[in-house]
């Protein structure tokens, strides 16, 4: 074993291991959540790890008891307020010279503190990626920047480090007090955990998932727990331990009749100090025509990524043009009924008409029968299959607007859309889809279709062998389209699943 931490007595980490690691510690307030995440920090500053720790508390100033720390950011404890302007000037200094530096952002607001969060994560991310140093970042209250089922820049940067940043040698510390409200994908990806008591259901939901154990022995093993007891968990080894307490003054403790004594402050070398202040004055005079420039060699960066982007829908568009499909052919009595008329109501008397010339198979019908049935036609944009045929317009527009919804998401998630509706009612692992749509897995893994399972149109389990996906289409098509069930019936329902089927194949064509 290298360099030994001592977190516990129970459990000796090796250095070595941190690197590139992603580290959740996750418990309710007074389980002892933030006294771990402070002594993981503790063995860090003995041992010369560079770090930073995003404090949104201001609890984090005590660590300067015992360990050069500098403080920035605008709360009591801060030794240089500073604004999202010169964010990036302090990581650069954090980074190229060693500098842990706590992040104290009790005294923004909410729009400030993203701004400089997003400054300030995007030039250690840079910064990494030239250096290839050793670095970890801690995020206290991660759920609130990295929260479950929300999509934005911030939570994105957050979660590229946590999942992607061990090649530049980038980890994370993850603290959060409600595990159900961080993101799932972050948690699941976690190399080291360290859980305390939780007594919220949804939060004991994840835990189960995140221990080899059955649903009710977790909730009494977590339930059990005291106050700095912990299950640690890493790989295969999962074992319970008692953390110790933090050396160092700890501002976030429960408060007391006791008096509390504030303890001296080590202040890092004033150089550091004044080169940080030389940055922002340089940053605040700045001249205007070089802040234009910047914006301008920005904005043209987007409008290169947008025109690949359109140039590669046109692609799809006249690839679109050129497909050629089997569409089942439908028998003149149930082609020609008038779009109004319920599909399945009794008595209907159609009016003959000339343009059906084919069979509607269901699964129930005889496969021969209904493939010699069947023609081959070119699809343009004016064609009309049978089963659109006997769809409702009103229907008909609804559809147009899923299909058009889908057709504005990602590639990459359309086309694993695609591949599992298209391939439904099996379940497909992540690696299966990669291989069967040449896609990358990491891309999946690391980007998957949210937007899609959040409608419903897929469902994702999580299993041993990695995550899975099916098509929900069925479900999602009864449940969007209720409201015209009435007058469609169940046989109107499934020509909607057939045609949105069809749709979602010629979206992800290219």
């Amino acid at each position: 074993m290298g360099t030994a931490l001592h977190i516990s007595d129970d459990l000796q980490l090796d250095l070595e291991q941190i690197i590139g690691q992603c580290i959740a510690v996750l418990g309710i307030r007074g389980s002892g959540k933030s006294n771990t995440a402070g002594v993981i920090f503790e063995e860090l500053l003995k041992n010369n790890y560079p770090m930073s720790i995003v404090d949104i508390e201001g609890e984090y100033f005590g660590l300067k008891e015992k360990y050069e720390v500098l403080v920035v950011g605008a709360g009591d404890g801060v030794e240089i307020e500073i604004d999202a302007g010169c964010a990036a000037e302090i990581a650069q200094v954090s980074m190229e010279q060693n500098v842990p530096v706590v992040l104290d952002l009790s005294g923004f607001l909410s729009e400030e503190r993203t701004e400089l969060l997003k400054e300030y994560l995007t030039a250690l991310w840079n910064l990494a990626g030239k250096l290839r140093r050793p670095y970890i970042i801690g995020i206290e209250e991660a759920h609130e920047f990295i929260p479950q089922g929300v999509k934005n820049e911030l939570k994105e940067l957050i979660s590229r480090v946590a999942l992607r940043g061990r090649k530049r040698g980038l980890g994370a510390i993850v603290v959060s007090q409600r595990s159900a409200k961080v993101d799932k994908d972050v948690l699941s990806q976690a190399g080291m955990l360290l859980l305390h008591r939780v007594v919220h259901e949804v939060d004991m939901r994840v835990y189960g998932e995140l221990l080899p154990w059955r649903k009710n022995e977790v909730k009494e093993i977590i339930s059990a727990l005291n106050t700095g007891d912990c299950i640690y968990v890493n790989g295969d080894t999962v074992l319970p331990i008692y953390v110790r307490e933090r050396h160092t003054f700890h501002a976030g403790f429960t408060p007391t009749l006791e008096t509390v004594a504030s303890p001296e402050l080590r202040r890092v070398n004033a150089s550091i100090i004044e080169a940080i202040e030389r940055a922002r004055e340089g940053k605040s005079r700045k001249d205007p025509v070089e802040e234009l420039e910047k914006r301008i060699g920005q904005l043209e960066d987007q409008l290169v990524v947008k025109d690949a982007k359109i140039a590669e829908l046109e692609e799809v568009a006249r690839t679109l043009g050129y497909i050629r499909v089997e569409v089942p052919t439908v028998e003149a009595p149930a082609a020609t009924r008038p779009r109004y008329q319920p599909l399945l109501a009794a008595g209907n008397q159609p009016a003959p008409s000339s343009v059906a010339t084919a069979t509607v198979c269901d699964s129930t019908d005889d496969e021969a029968g209904c493939r010699s049935g069947r023609h081959v036609i070119d699809v343009k944009a004016d064609d009309v299959s049978g089963a659109e045929a006997a769809l409702p317009a009103a229907v008909l527009r609804h559809v147009d607007r899923i299909a058009s919804r889908i057709g504005r998401a990602d590639l990459l998630h359309q086309r694993v859309l695609a591949f599992v509706v298209s391939h439904s009612p099996g379940s497909y692992s992540v690696d299966q889809i990669a291989a069967w749509t040449n896609c990358a897995r990491e891309l999946i893994d690391d980007q998957p279709p949210r937007e899609f399972i959040d409608s419903g149109l897929l469902a994702r389990e999580r299993r041993t062998d990695g995550t899975h996906y099916r098509s929900n289409l069925k479900s999602f098509v009864s449940q969007e389209f209720a409201v015209y069930q009435p007058d469609i019936g169940g046989r109107g329902l499934h020509l909607v699943t057939s045609v949105l089927r069809d749709r979602l194949a010629m979206a992800a064509a290219g």
